[in-house]
């Protein structure tokens, strides 16, 4: 899948409207967490006195916060640098957790704007003490969208996301790949270099 389609269905599916239990059991804190953070993006991007262009950056702001708030650009960060990771300093760990939670965040920001009405339906998750994974399905007119959340309990409590699986590829793996061909060929300042062009565009 090419890395544009791959991203655009994540977005789609994190500013989608509404989640369908396929059963009458309770929802879980991890569901519990993931709706709260869907709910909360949705009233901002239905917020009338939030529309228009002169408001871009005001709704944009509060996305940004709302998608921090649930999303560990950290574990994120650290997982898609794997083994390459350890090699840097903590100031570069820190430089670089701020370049790429920036990438992210201007990418889903950009695109959650653009949301129609596809549904989610909750399928089951699978919780392991402090590591938890949840199932969905995004339902269209012409197509479903198997697409997993992975998350971990945080020392706050909170339940994070730290990656999400669509159609059997993770996205974490996906800028991994990315990274490493970079990095095998050009040095870390190289990789520096791209993401910020990308985040220039």
């Amino acid at each position: 899948m090419k890395q544009s389609k791959f991203v655009v269905f994540v977005l789609i599916l994190f500013a989608a409207c509404i989640f369908l239990p396929v059963n009458n059991a309770s929802a879980s804190s991890v569901q519990d967490s993931l709706k709260a953070s869907i709910d909360q993006i949705l009233e901002v991007l239905r917020d009338p006195s939030l529309k228009g262009d002169e408001f871009v950056e005001k709704r944009r702001q509060i996305l940004r916060k709302l998608i921090n708030k649930r999303f560990s650009f950290a574990k994120m960060s650290q997982l898609s640098l794997a083994r390459h990771w350890k090699k840097r300093s903590d100031e570069e760990k820190i430089a670089f957790i701020e370049l790429f939670g920036k990438l992210l965040e201007d990418t889903y920001v950009s695109k959650i704007e653009e949301y129609t009405d596809e549904k989610v339906v909750f399928l089951k998750e699978f919780v392991k003490k402090k590591k938890a994974q949840v199932s969905t399905k995004i339902i269209t007119d012409s197509v479903e969208i198997p697409i997993d959340y992975r998350m971990f309990k945080a020392k706050s409590g909170d339940w994070m996301v730290y990656d999400m699986v669509i159609e059997g590829v993770s996205l974490v793996g996906n800028y991994r790949s990315q990274f490493n061909q970079i990095l095998k060929k050009d040095d870390y300042e190289k990789l520096v270099e791209v993401l910020k062009k990308k985040i220039k565009g």
